[in-house]
C-alpha cells in the first residue's frame, strides 16, 4: 500500500548529527532547549487562544528548521516567535506581530507562571500586592521595532531554510476519523436499562475522554526528544495515540486493527515506547524558563533553562569544562 503522505521525513542520521551538535553544542543541552521551545510555543498558543493544530504546526516548523540550522546561529527566542507567526498565517489564524511580542515578553517576565518562583524581581520588594505588575513585561516602541524587525528576518530565514516547503501534516483529524471508523465513538440515544461495564464505554462522556486522551498523547509527542513528528507519518502517530488511549480507558479494539491503516507492529511498538518515555526530564519535575540567567537544577529536581544566546554560550562553556 502506497502512503498518501508525501512529506519528506528526517532520518535517524539527521537527528544524530544535527547542525547544533556539529557546531559544538552538547546533545543534552540541545534537547533541553528544544523541550523549552515546545513548552514556550504551547504556552503562547494557549494564551492567544489558538487552536492546537496551529501550535503544533509552529513546533514542527521549528523542529524542521533546526535540522538545517544550528541553535548557535539562530537564537531560540526569535525563532519561536517567527515559527508561531508563520504557523498562524499558514493555518489562517494570522496574528499581529505586536500581540505575539507582548505574549512572549510576558511569558519570560517575572510575572509569568513559567518564571522560577525562587528568582524574585528586585524591583518588586516592598511593592503592594494590589499594584499592577505590567511594568515587568512592558515593551517600549523602540524595543518593539527592533524585535519586530528580528521576527520578520527570522521568518525569512526559516522559509529559505525549508525551501518554502511549509506543508505540515498533523495526526489529530486522522485520529478522530480512525476512532469513528473503529466504531468506538458511536452510542445509542437511549442507554440500555442495565448497563454493563463494556456498554458504559460507549457513553458520550467516555467518548469525550477517549478523544481527549488520544489528542493529549499526540500533543505530548510534540515535545519528545525523539522528534517523531519529523521521522514518522501522521497516520502512524494517530494510531499510536489511539492505542495508548484505548488501553488507558479499557476500550477493546479489533485484533491487529492498526494494520488497516498500514502501520507495522514494530513501528507501533517504537512509538508506544517513545510515548511512555516522555522527555528526559522526570515527569514530576517542572521546567522553568527565563531569558537570561543560569541553567540550574533546584533541590526539588526542577530545571531552570535560560534561552538567551549569552546564557546558552555560558552553559556550553560550562559543560565543556566538566
Amino acid at each position: 500500500m502506497v502512503s498518501i503522505f508525501s512529506s519528506p521525513l528526517a532520518t535517524p542520521a539527521q537527528l544524530a548529527t544535527s547542525p547544533s551538535q556539529l557546531a559544538g553544542m552538547p546533545e543534552p543541552l540541545e534537547q533541553k532547549l528544544r523541550l523549552v521551545a515546545c513548552r514556550l510555543l504551547q504556552a503562547a498558543g494557549v494564551l492567544m487562544e489558538l487552536p492546537q493544530p496551529t501550535i503544533a504546526t509552529a513546533i514542527v516548523l521549528l523542529q524542521r528548521y533546526y535540522l538545517t540550522t544550528a541553535l548557535q546561529s539562530s537564537p531560540l527566542l526569535p525563532t519561536c516567535l517567527a515559527s508561531l507567526y508563520l504557523a498562524c498565517k499558514l493555518t489562517e489564524h494570522a496574528q499581529k506581530p505586536r500581540d505575539l511580542i507582548n505574549i512572549f515578553k510576558y511569558l519570560l517576565s517575572p510575572a509569568s507562571p513559567l518564571h522560577p518562583p525562587h528568582i524574585r524581581d528586585p524591583s518588586a520588594n516592598g511593592v503592594s500586592k494590589m499594584r499592577s505588575n505590567k511594568h515587568l513585561y512592558y515593551v517600549s516602541e523602540g524595543d518593539y521595532t527592533a524585535i519586530r524587525s528580528l521576527l520578520l528576518s527570522t521568518e525569512a530565514k526559516i522559509l529559505r531554510s525549508l525551501g518554502f516547503n511549509t506543508t505540515v501534516q498533523l495526526p489529530y483529524t486522522l485520529a478522530f476519523n480512525y476512532l469513528q471508523s473503529l466504531g468506538v465513538l458511536t452510542h445509542t440515544s437511549e442507554p440500555p436499562p442495565r448497563e454493563t461495564p463494556a456498554e458504559r464505554l460507549f457513553s458520550p462522556l467516555q467518548n469525550e475522554k477517549l478523544v481527549a486522551t488520544t489528542f493529549a498523547y499526540l500533543t505530548d509527542l510534540l515535545s519528545s526528544p525523539s522528534q517523531v513528528y519529523l521521522t514518522h507519518h501522521p497516520h502512524e502517530l494517530a494510531v499510536a495515540g489511539i492505542y495508548m488511549a484505548s488501553r488507558d480507558h479499557g476500550v477493546k479494539l479489533p485484533g491487529r486493527w492498526w494494520e488497516v491503516w498500514d502501520v507495522e507492529r514494530e513501528t507501533l511498538g517504537f512509538l508506544v515506547v517513545v510515548i511512555r518515555g516522555g522527555t528526559y526530564i522526570p515527569a514530576a519535575a517542572k521546567v522553568w524558563i527565563v531569558e537570561e540567567g543560569k541553567f540550574e537544577e533546584t533541590e526539588d529536581g526542577d530545571v531552570v533553562v535560560a534561552i538567551g544566546s549569552e546564557s546558552v554560550e555560558r552553559e556550553m562553556e560550562r559543560l565543556r569544562s566538566l
